[in-house]
């Protein structure tokens, strides 16, 4: 009977805990959705683009993990109770098994102790007898802190060491006279401060190169990093600056000139230049100690006009057309835009160039076209003058020559120099090319006298007036 309702109370002890679980269960999840929708509306009012289905699922992870806690601890409640059921009958059963184990004392003698595992049961943490241990060493963070004092104590020391003890370094030292390899020791820390301490101690380290005496100067340039941490055996390069006369933008100047290129020398002097600056020797060029660098500053002022051109009159010989016919081509005026382009060389105007840009309307020359097939004289000419003539004819035995002493031929005429200088070049209507290289007596005026080349042609011109040209080549 007494079993009957211990059984009773133990399930009715389970279903209240059962009933309590369910219900704080029901609250956890209506607390959980309540914050959930909060979360939603006020993640909906100021992010638009919140994530919510992540963080949805983030909640509900939560929540199952709750619920699992809460689980663990009724279960745990449980059997805790379950156990302060048992507690009488398990009182009971020690009892009756303290006296079992005192009878077989009585009947055996007493029973050998117990050992007890190691693993099972720990030793107690240690705990340092003295007082500077109880200090450093008393818990986990004092042991914590002192083993970082210790850490530092001994970087300190390392740097220290490595501050102290001085170091050798190789220098490489680069001069106009060749390389100088020199061994050097030093407590440096970096490149730099190597290149400076050089520096710094000037004519102590003066060294001798092909009967040349050298000593490092704050201007010499270091090729090695500054920053390069030293290091035994560690090669440092250094380049010798030379003081040395440039004229830079029409100003007489001073630079520093290394072992290299222009181009370095003026990166290291901080000259700046451009594109349209003009160099000399070119950047790519090596220099000496003797080298005068000369740059020039250059600057373009560029305008734009539109203007009118207009057509240009040029005479064309051409033989392909019979001698003494003339064709002229009318041409028209053109517009266009023209730009004007004034060079600057150290702010001194150096001079203007014209170039069309665009033709607005192309312009087209007058031309005028004489024929000179039976010469075949061609090129561009200007007319120089024109006059009405008053030509004649004449012919000479071949070989014959002229006042100039030249041959007289098809091609040739006499000129009276006071009105037409000899040497110069005619075009005479009906006859072409004619080059004034002979004179005569009845030749008086604008009397011009053509070469035939037999009696019957000079008889069929007789005498004649007709337009003549003086021409002379086009440039």
């Amino acid at each position: 009977m007494a079993e009957k309702t211990s059984k009773t109370v133990r399930e009715t002890l389970r279903e209240t805990i059962q009933l309590e679980r369910d219900q704080i269960r029901e609250k956890i999840k209506e607390l959980i959705e309540a914050q959930y929708s909060r979360l939603e509306e006020e993640a909906e009012r100021i992010a638009p683009d919140f994530d919510y289905e992540t963080e949805g699922e983030k909640l509900k992870a939560e929540e199952a993990e709750e619920l699992a806690r809460v689980d663990f601890e009724w279960a745990d409640l449980a059997e805790k109770a379950a156990e302060t059921e048992a507690e009488p009958a398990a009182e009971e059963a020690v009892t009756e098994e303290e006296a079992a184990k005192e009878e077989k004392k009585k009947e055996y003698g007493p029973l050998p102790e117990a050992k007890v595992s190691v693993s099972k049961y720990p030793k107690p943490p240690y705990v340092p007898k003295s007082a500077a241990g109880r200090i450093l060493l008393g818990d986990k963070h004092r042991r914590t802190l002192t083993a970082a004092a210790v850490m530092l104590v001994l970087f300190a020391a390392y740097q220290a060491w490595d501050y102290l003890v001085p170091k050798t370094v190789h220098i490489d030292y680069l001069t106009f006279e060749g390389m100088q390899h020199i061994d050097y020791s030093t407590t440096a820390r970096t490149a730099g401060e190597v290149k400076d301490e050089l520096a710094e101690e000037g004519d102590r380290n003066i060294f001798s190169l092909n009967g040349n005496e050298f000593s490092f100067s704050e201007a010499d340039l270091l090729e090695t990093g500054e920053d390069v941490p030293v290091k035994n055996d560690l090669t440092v390069g250094i380049r010798h600056a030379t003081g040395a006369s440039a004229k830079i933008a029409g100003n007489k100047q001073t630079l520093w000139l290394v072992p290299g290129t222009v181009e370095e020398n003026l990166k290291l002097n901080d000259i700046v230049y451009d594109d349209d600056d003009e160099i000399k020797p070119a950047l790519d060029k090596k220099v000496s100690e003797d080298t005068k660098i000369t740059v020039n500053e250059v600057h373009y002022d560029v305008e734009e006009k539109k203007e009118t051109v207009e057509a240009v009159d040029k005479v064309i010989l051409d033989p392909s057309l019979t001698s003494g016919v003339q064709e002229t081509t009318e041409g028209n005026d053109g517009e266009g835009i023209f730009t004007y382009t004034t060079k600057y060389v150290n702010g001194k105007n150096k001079g203007t160039e014209r170039e069309v840009k665009e033709w607005i309307t192309e312009p087209h020359d007058n031309v005028l076209r004489l024929g000179t097939s039976a010469t075949g004289n061609k090129g561009e000419y200007v007319v120089a003058r024109t006059f009405t003539a008053n030509t004649t004819a004449y012919t000479a035995r071949p070989g014959a020559g002229g006042a100039l002493g030249m041959g007289v031929h098809l091609g040739t005429c006499a000129v009276d120099p006071k009105f037409v200088a000899l040497r110069s070049e005619l075009w005479v209507e009906g006859y072409g090319y004619a080059f004034a290289n002979d004179t005569g007596g009845a030749v008086k005026g604008n009397v011009v006298d053509l070469y035939m080349n037999s009696k019957g042609q000079c008889i069929s011109w007789g005498r004649r007036n007709m337009t003549a040209y003086v021409i002379v080549p086009a440039e």
